[in-house]
């Protein structure tokens, strides 16, 4: 006799979506997960946001908010905000969108540019929208819309405190626009995991962010988590462009060239990863770097 049973649709609570529009940049997906026992009264929470939240905001919920993460808390209590793009909008608009949003102003004529397009190009054409275009240098103007429209939004919803020590992730192309918000004064993030970062796109950009900054700063009050793949560094021409491995490096050794006070930095090549395999270690990984929390146990002495 075969097991009777009557599935049900599982529940998750606490997890909102919606859609806003920004100005000048398009309309969003925004997910925002809320931490066990908020309802109990009066806290206010710090924010975890994760670009390409239509990709990553599930390894985060997981990691945060996840089932397990009642028995063995990986972050202090947190709420959960993912900034991803509209499904139906399609994967080549998600591209070169993504690309405009996290990076500074750059031709893309260069080596990696030209094979940005070419990738592009390619998604653009299989799904028969040949008028898209992909371009760089939104950076200021989505570091604008999150620190400016949608934190401050969301805190009139949600039990965010704004003054909080908030932690910005990003992969690949978000990793760059992780480690350029890290040297921006306006950044609302004290905590980075920057995960395969893109320090190659918009090439020399971050190394005049942090120049800039160490010129007009004496201290750095950051948590950093900064890795990449030991396959992405010798994967591809793609990849070695891209700066992952050596991008990872010299951000570590300016950390030690500088001696930031208040700064805190963990860094590491990932045995065994490449590009699509690292996301879902390093974040969970870096979550609890950031948040000074080891595996389940304790705050880092």
């Amino acid at each position: 006799m075969g097991l009777a049973f009557e599935p049900r649709r599982a529940e998750t609570r606490n997890h909102d979506q919606f859609d806003v529009v920004a100005e000048g940049l398009g309309r969003y997906t925004i997910d925002v997960s809320l931490p066990s026992g908020h309802e109990a009264g009066g806290a206010r929470y710090p924010v975890v946001l994760v670009t390409d939240g239509n990709t990553l905001f599930d390894i985060v919920h997981t990691v945060a908010h996840g089932r397990f993460a009642g028995i063995s808390p990986a972050i202090s209590p947190s709420i959960l905000v993912g900034v991803g793009y509209p499904t139906d909008e399609g994967m080549a608009s998600w591209y070169g969108r993504r690309n405009y949003d996290f990076a500074d102003e750059c031709a893309m004529t260069d080596p990696l540019g030209q094979i940005l397009h070419g990738f592009f190009d390619q998604m653009k054409n299989a799904e028969g929208k040949p008028a898209l275009q992909i371009r760089a240098g939104g950076y200021q103007r989505f570091m604008a819309f999150l620190r400016d429209e949608l934190l401050p939004a969301l805190a009139t919803r949600y039990p965010i405190d704004l003054a909080a020590r908030h932690t910005l992730v990003g992969h690949s192309s978000g990793g760059y626009f992780a480690l350029r918000a890290m040297y921006d004064p306006t950044s609302p993030f004290r905590r980075y995991v920057a995960v395969s970062p893109s320090v190659g796109l918009a090439e020399g950009t971050i190394r005049r962010a942090e120049a800039a900054y160490a010129a007009a700063h004496q201290d750095l009050d950051v948590d950093l988590f900064v890795y990449c793949g030991s396959v992405e560094v010798t994967a591809e021409p793609a990849a070695a462009l891209c700066r992952f491995g050596s991008g990872t490096t010299w951000v570590a050794e300016q950390f030690a060239i500088r001696r930031w006070p208040s700064a805190r930095v963990r860094w590491e090549i990932m045995n065994q990863e490449d590009h699509v395999s690292i996301p879902a270690r390093a974040i969970a990984a870096g979550l609890r770097s950031v948040h000074q929390r080891r595996p389940g146990v304790q705050a880092i002495e």
